[in-house]
């Protein structure tokens, strides 16, 4: 039996001639049924050919928020009089909250990093990130080692151009336990070129990816989701269904003698407590190369491998075949040929269409695809946005049942791509996060878009998430609650709630690209070279679209800052957080130490310490930064000055951050010396003019510092003093 790059078995049974499948003729030239047409789910053009017009629309569209809009493109705001902005009454028995949400749907696809598909996107936290790590020797996160590059020694992030290069099929990498590990490098995250290679740096853009960019501005993204585990598929998706992967680290594909028995997924909940559930996907056999990648799920439902499943799938009775059935954990059947082109979507997905059109999908879904439309390298973003389109479709095509759904759209893991956030990490004390000493997760970010009525309006979340967090709004939602999250996880990541507004929702459609085109184009791309990096001398930081995106309220409120123990000649930070969500910071020594990054879980109301001892240096130096969700930065650097000393310059800041109607950073500059201070205030990002300020002896001089309109702040303070003498602080205030 052979397998592929993910250890999964490839199945191989003799090819079918493609049969034709009723439905959608894809050649016609409205490529949708009429039921969505005349709702304008509109064609905002096709192609890739038509992608610089569309991004240059984009960044225009999006601007400022709370910026006039087209109509016709993403419209958003709040809801006057009951109607949404297009003038259709609010169905009857909306309430503005949670309860209007009556199905939820859930799509996983495979293997796509964060950075590699939305680095690009306005308004997210991507390539034009002035809070990305920076390292001891000035270079930043994005700047990969790179001992191959004769030019700088480093990779950047390069374009994968679709139309240059065979950028849509070009094949995954490693995404295994030992190799994430090995690219997280304790934290550091500077190793992804020699365990990943040098193509783990390759971006998409709106070109690339011009419905994928559409629906993200169409609805909500989520630019701080993370996969779950440091790891493949199988134990991702198990921390999706079930909230553990039960100490398993690598993929199971279908070798179904692995049995999980002793772990209760969410499905069985939810069937003992009376909530309707189905999985969706095709299931004749396939699973493997060719032909065969169209049908079946390719291990992709983890529920295969939980005892529970398989022993109900056997079960004699239809009651105690109930299980399996929803679970989509079924004997497999003959392959009905494979009907390749456009339409074949509508053979895979005909159960799930169905369903939606006659009004009975119930009240959670997950859907899970054959290998082709998963995403997962080398199965095209084109076949996949198909995939994901029809699944719209479908929703949209029955008007009642759109507006009382959301569909959430997600990928199990990175496979070995780059981003550059860094994913929440335990303590080492943290029980059950820990695997062979090694940390579980969080992995690096994966994208996820919600479409809803209550997500409309091209809005970016950004709180922290992780599969378990699919869970936590099921929960929420349902009332039942998920086992197997452990409370370390509960404490960092949210329920996902945050990236709804239930009280203004908007029942239009959007426009969205024609995906058939796509996928041709994908094909033709099979023909083009390989995906190469830039020659030496030639690569540049890539750049990210221009334009801002409204944003949902923050869960996250963290804080720090330092006080000076002159007489033990130490430097404390003191870390807090008085959001509803706790957070998880990192410590990186900028100088003098050794490079690392230590860890701190901060929950709300409570406080996390971290000492200095500048007595070890001879010149009582300290320099070290704190990183955290959201564009949290705090650095801190100079040198302590003794207890005994009272003249010369003793500089001293300290910062708090002030909510409500004006938001702003509120700055004192003080010393306690007895030569005057000249402070230089500089906004490094967001809100603020350069400032010089002089405090004299023994005073202090309090400075009001502007935010965004967001609430982001971004200032570096500095003293004319010989030390060093530096403060940074940056991330957001308020909602």
């Amino acid at each position: 039996m052979e397998r592929n790059q993910d250890g999964m078995d490839i199945d191989k049974p003799p090819a079918h001639p493609p049969d034709k499948v009723p439905g959608t003729d894809y050649s016609a030239p409205a490529p949708f049924p009429a039921s969505v047409s005349r709702r304008r789910f509109l064609q905002a053009g096709g192609a890739i050919a038509g992608a610089a017009a569309a991004a240059a629309a984009a960044a225009q569209l999006i601007g400022t928020p709370g910026a006039q809009r087209s109509a016709a493109a993403i419209p958003h705001g709040t809801v006057p009089n009951g109607a949404v902005p297009n003038g259709t009454a609010l169905p009857s028995d909306y309430s503005g909250t949670i309860a209007d949400l009556k199905h939820v749907v859930i799509l996983m696809q495979e293997n796509r990093s964060f950075d590699h598909y939305y680095g690009t996107l306005p308004g997210v936290r991507g390539f034009s990130d002035k809070q990305a790590l920076t390292y001891q020797n000035g270079t930043t996160i994005f700047g990969q080692p790179d001992q191959s590059r004769t030019d700088q020694g480093y990779l950047l992030p390069f374009h994968m151009d679709s139309a240059k290069v065979n950028a849509q099929n070009a094949g995954d990498l490693d995404h295994s336990w030992p190799g994430d590990h090995s690219a997280r490098n304790g934290g550091l995250w500077n190793n992804w070129v020699p365990a990943k290679t040098e193509r783990c740096m390759g971006y998409f853009t709106r070109a690339d990816l011009p419905f994928n960019y559409a629906l993200a501005d169409a609805f909500t993204i989520c630019d701080g989701y993370h996969q779950a585990i440091l790891g493949p598929t199988s134990p991702n998706r198990m921390y999706f269904w079930a909230g553990t992967s039960s100490g398993r680290t690598g993929n199971t594909g279908r070798d179904y003698t692995v049995q999980y028995s002793g772990v209760t997924t969410y499905p069985e909940l939810l069937l003992h407590a009376g909530v309707s559930w189905q999985v969706y996907t095709n299931h004749e056999v396939g699973d493997g190369g060719g032909v065969n990648g169209w049908v079946g799920d390719y291990g992709y439902n983890p529920l295969w491998f939980y005892q529970a499943y398989q022993t109900s799938m056997n079960a004699t009775t239809a009651a105690g075949r109930q299980l399996a059935i929803q679970g989509a954990v079924q004997p497999w059947q003959p392959s009905a040929g494979t009907p390749l082109g456009p339409n074949h979507v509508n053979h895979v997905l005909a159960q799930f269409i169905s369903d939606c059109a006659a009004g009975t999908l119930p009240q959670v879904s997950w859907v899970v695809p054959p290998y082709e439309y998963s995403e997962h390298p080398s199965a095209s973003p084109s076949y996949g946005a198909h995939y994901t389109r029809t699944v719209l479709e479908a929703l949209m095509g029955n008007q009642a049942l759109w507006e009382t759904s959301a569909l959430f759209i997600t990928y199990d893991e990175h496979d070995g791509y780059f981003d550059h956030a860094l994913p929440p990490s335990p303590e080492t004390t943290v029980a059950g996060e820990f695997i062979s000493s090694l940390p579980i997760g969080l992995g690096p970010r994966v994208p996820m878009i919600i479409c809803s009525p209550w997500t409309r309006g091209g809005y970016v979340d950004s709180n922290t998430y992780d599969h378990t967090s699919m869970l936590r709004f099921l929960e929420t939602w349902t009332g039942v609650r998920a086992a197997n999250i452990t409370a370390w996880r509960r404490s960092v990541t949210g329920d996902l709630t945050a990236a709804f507004d239930f009280a203004n929702p908007d029942l239009t459609i959007p426009a969205l690209p024609d995906t058939v085109p796509l996928i041709a184009q994908s094909d033709a791309a099979k023909s083009l070279p390989p995906v190469t990096t830039p020659a030496p001398g030639t690569q540049a930081a890539p750049a990210q679209e221009a334009g801002t995106r409204p944003r949902r309220p923050s869960r996250h409120r963290p804080h720090a800052d330092v006080t000076v123990n002159r007489s033990a000649h130490t430097v404390t930070a003191t870390m807090s957080t008085t959001g509803p969500a706790g957070v998880s910071l990192f410590v990186f020594p900028d100088k003098y130490q050794a490079a690392s990054a230590t860890p701190f879980t901060v929950t709300s109301g409570a406080t996390k310490a971290y000492t200095w001892t500048a007595a070890k240096e001879s010149s009582y130096g300290y320099a070290f930064s704190i990183y955290g969700p959201d564009r949290f930065v705090r650095s801190f650097a100079g040198q302590v000055v003794s207890a005994g000393t009272t003249t010369g310059q003793i500089p001293a800041v300290t910062a708090t951050p002030v909510p409500g109607a004006g938001p702003a950073l509120q700055l004192t500059l003080a010393n306690s010396g007895s030569a005057a201070v000249a402070y230089t205030l500089t906004a490094h990002d967001y809100a603020g003019a350069t400032q010089a300020v002089t405090v004299g002896a023994n005073g202090s001089v309090t400075v009001s510092w502007p935010v965004s309109r967001d609430g982001y702040y971004d200032v570096i303070i500095t003293a004319n003093t010989s030390d060093g003498f530096t403060r940074r602080y940056a991330g957001r205030i308020g909602t």
